[in-house]
């Protein structure tokens, strides 16, 4: 891939795998209990910090193994403490064979373990931390900021809740924490890098009845790969306020209006690099039916870049239908997701739409690009093969928005500069991704995908095209 660097990634730290082979083996005979026979308040959320297991004060919810980490009673009624791990490792590979006759191999390993405590000290106050590590070993020839992170905090906040009149509750986050304010297309922790997002800074919030209103102001804490060596971005500052409600005519999901800023002192686009203030205002609906779901999301953008002005735009659509009483429940859904680019590198106004800081799979459920001059256009199915195995085919095609902008990666880097081909059509990749809930503590996923280079890509050394593969053991308690 002509945007990789030539710089080979060798051997990193190691974990014996031999360890966490034996506690998942043993956790399995211990923990008894099948995914598909668990209580329904037994969830775990992508975000650790959102969990609530204070239903576990009551012995006889216990049946599980883990029941009694997740409540450790201090004594007084309230006060307890849960506790919360995950290990995931993941192998990714990748293979090019170049028009010149060159290859590219890449075989890795990726690991990543989390750890938890949940401090509660009675009903208004909360200590929550978090550990996090995340390893590589193997060859990767393009060095990515999220491979490694050898030890740090993810997490580490003081909550102070205040309800309200019984129905209502107000409620300020301070610390280290995952952010998730308006949409989650342009704010996500990215749970499927190595190394996850996280913020420090505050978060205010209330909630009721069917109303939530948050608002936060928030440093991106980057990501160095020693241990404990993670800072405060100062580059980086963004803030946002979101107004959200149930959504209407659905089961499940929420209608909402939000705003969102932030100011880069060093952003990349195909015009240059230098500051970018982006004021960001959004509209989201969400909703999950009995047969129809849909995730909307209709964004503008304006600011300045290098003291010139900004005007950008993006609309994002993913409507999906499943047929319930057909065998294997297939789920028929499509993605199409436009963002704008800019017209005219040589012009300073600017037009690149600026995704924030998104999740790695905004476009196509491997994510290999960014949303920023992107259109595309996915169509998929999903088939629940048992009632923990589901799989999905799809075939996302991507084109550049704008013939005079570049295409980008997830994380906000210029992959490729407008002027390495012609026409608009980057690609298509169809591909496979399988998912199997051993049980609610143990998934396994394996994807394989097929880049079929388009027009824009035929005048480089990956006009033939690359595949990549990866295949995911994670054990959650």
């Amino acid at each position: 891939m002509p945007w990789r660097s030539t710089c080979i990634q060798e051997s990193r730290p190691r974990f014996h795998a031999f360890f966490p082979v034996c506690f998942v083996v043993v956790s399995i005979f211990l923990g008894g209990n099948v995914y598909a026979q668990q209580p329904v308040m037994r969830i775990y959320l992508p975000n650790t910090a959102d969990e609530d297991w204070s239903f576990l004060s009551e012995h006889s919810s216990r049946s599980d193994f883990w029941d009694p980490l997740k409540y450790i009673s201090l004594g007084r009624e309230g006060r307890y403490l849960t506790l919360s791990g995950e290990a995931r490792y993941r192998v990714e590979g990748f293979h090019l064979k170049g028009v010149d006759g060159t290859s590219t191999r890449d075989n890795y390993l990726l690991q990543r373990y989390l750890f938890g405590a949940d401090l509660h000290l009675g009903t208004r106050f909360r200590l929550f931390t978090e550990f996090q590590s995340g390893i590589i070993n193997g060859q990767l020839r393009s060095a990515r900021p999220t491979d490694q992170n050898i030890a740090d905090f993810h997490q580490a906040f003081l909550e102070w809740r205040q309800p309200i009149n019984g129905k209502g509750v107000f409620g300020v986050k301070v610390g280290r924490q995952e952010l998730s304010i308006g949409s989650s297309r342009l704010i996500s922790a990215s749970p499927g890098l190595n190394v996850k997002r996280s913020f420090d800074g505050a978060l205010l919030y209330f909630r009721k009845d069917t109303w939530r209103i948050s608002g936060t102001f928030a440093k991106l804490n980057s990501v160095n790969p020693g241990a404990f060596d993670d800072r405060v971005d100062s580059k980086q500052t963004f803030w946002g306020l979101g107004v959200s409600r149930k959504s209407p005519r659905f089961q499940k999901g929420e209608l909402g209006l939000y705003y969102l800023g932030v100011d880069r002192a060093n952003a990349e686009y195909e015009q240059g690099e230098g500051r970018d203030l982006r004021h960001t205002l959004g509209l989201k609906w969400t909703g999950t039916g009995t047969r129809l779901d849909l995730n909307y999301d209709m964004i503008l953008q304006w600011g300045l870049f290098e003291g010139s002005a900004v005007r950008a735009w993006a609309l994002s659509t993913e409507t999906g239908y499943r047929f319930v009483d057909a065998r294997g429940k297939p789920r028929i859904w499509f993605r199409c997701d436009i963002a704008s680019g800019d017209r005219d590198p040589g012009d300073p106004r600017l037009q690149s739409f600026n995704p924030l800081f998104p999740g790695n799979s905004y476009s196509g459920l491997v994510g290999l690009l960014g949303p920023t001059n992107l259109t595309d256009f996915d169509p998929a199915v999903t088939f629940i093969l048992r009632k923990n195995v589901s799989l999905t085919l799809e075939a996302p095609s991507y084109w550049r928005t704008s013939s005079a902008d570049g295409v980008y990666a997830p994380d906000l880097r210029l992959l490729l500069h407008a002027d390495v081909g012609q026409g608009k059509y980057v690609g298509t990749n169809p591909g496979a991704v399988g998912v199997w809930q051993v049980m609610r503590h143990i998934q396994f996923q394996g994807a394989i995908t097929r880049f079929i280079s388009g027009a824009f890509l035929e005048d480089t050394n990956t006009a033939g095209g690359f595949g990549f593969y990866s295949a995911t053991m994670m054990y959650r308690f």
